[in-house]
């Protein structure tokens, strides 16, 4: 669909890079099915040190020229935005801290209505909810009609939404210089929220023996989850960036000397992760979710621990007793003791 000039989305960053990412692919699909112009904003605290919009510094799409002009509109929704289209979602709380539910609810578009009389929307997602769009697969979009969410997004990954060229020759050089085997990625997110750590070693453990000289990628925000790898496993090579307190988020970490230098190691990451013959990661998270998408590895050498892991109840559910696990310290300690207590090659 052609886009109407005086019709815009306005897609904003929130939170982790893996919940961005999903969110722009959604916003992508929903401008052109909605003919809408799109403009994506992340000049948000998370990854931006100086408020500029950092999205384009990072990737490049035929859908969104790299402008940071935001249209100037009093037609906007949801309405809250009006006369602050400059600002981020967090801003827009207030002193209330919102849920990602209360943002979807106050913050953001309905995703399944395209029939808005108004010039701009806002979206603010954690995901890509395409199956809220299928019923709009048709004519130009008939394609996707037969086509899997799965494979819808990981399309759009290829085609739709491209990593900056320099940020790509770091991920070349990297590869070249440090992959000098078959390599299995290994993403462990283990700070504000936890993966299924366990699972995901004894899936390690299942592949070496079946393929003991593999050489691991490991891709994680825990200093000690590291740390614990290279202990128990050989071969392990992770790309070098800076790590927070263990169980500390890096994305909202104030400690961090360079928050756009430290998205930019994330997304080092997040591509040498597709870049693996085999790849183990929790369907859970979003990070290692977008990296199973990126993988055009086959689909028996990516092992996802949790396929059920968009359900909420069970992230929720985790969660809280990631929340318990942080207030012991546990990603201090626990790390440091678990290799003595449990045979961790042999778990």
């Amino acid at each position: 669909m052609t886009a109407n000039p005086d019709k815009f989305l306005l897609v904003k960053g929130d939170t982790g890079l893996g919940d961005r990412i999903l969110c722009v692919l959604g916003g992508i699909l929903y401008a052109q099915l909605s003919g809408r112009n799109l403009v994506i904003d992340w000049r948000d605290p998370f990854y931006s040190s100086t408020g500029d919009n950092v999205f384009h510094r990072f990737f490049e799409s035929p859908f969104c020229p790299p402008t940071d002009h935001i249209p100037t509109t009093n037609s906007v929704y949801p309405r809250i935005w009006q006369g602050r289209l400059a600002d981020h979602a967090i801003q827009l709380g207030g002193e209330r801290e919102l849920n990602p539910q209360e943002i979807r609810r106050e913050l953001s578009i309905d995703f399944g209505k395209l029939d808005y009389p108004e010039d701009l929307l806002v979206l603010v997602e954690y995901d890509a909810p395409v199956d809220l769009l299928r019923p709009y697969f048709h004519g130009a979009f008939q394609e996707l009609a037969q086509m899997t969410t799965e494979g819808i997004l990981a399309k759009m990954l290829r085609e739709d939404l491209l990593l900056q060229s320099e940020i790509r020759t770091r991920v070349d050089h990297f590869k070249s210089n440090r992959f000098y085997a078959r390599t299995v990625g290994v993403h462990v997110r283990y700070s504000d929220y936890r993966v299924r750590l366990f699972a995901i070693i004894k899936q390690l453990n299942a592949l070496l023996k079946r393929e003991p000289d593999l050489q691991i990628f490991l891709a994680t925000d825990n200093i000690e989850v590291k740390k614990m790898f290279e202990g128990n496993f050989r071969g392990v090579v992770s790309a070098p960036h800076w790590y927070a307190e263990p169980g500390s988020p890096i994305h909202v970490d104030r400690t961090r000397p360079d928050r756009t230098e430290s998205a930019i190691e994330a997304l080092i990451d997040l591509y040498l992760l597709a870049n693996c013959d085999h790849l183990i990661f929790d369907g859970s998270s979003s990070f290692g979710w977008v990296a199973n998408l990126l993988s055009p590895a086959a689909a028996h050498n990516k092992l996802d621990v949790d396929p059920s892991g968009h359900n909420r109840k069970k992230r929720r559910l985790r969660a809280a007793v990631t929340r318990i696990l942080r207030g012991a310290r546990f990603s201090s300690w626990g790390f440091r003791l678990l290799p003595k207590l449990v045979q961790i090659r042999r778990l």
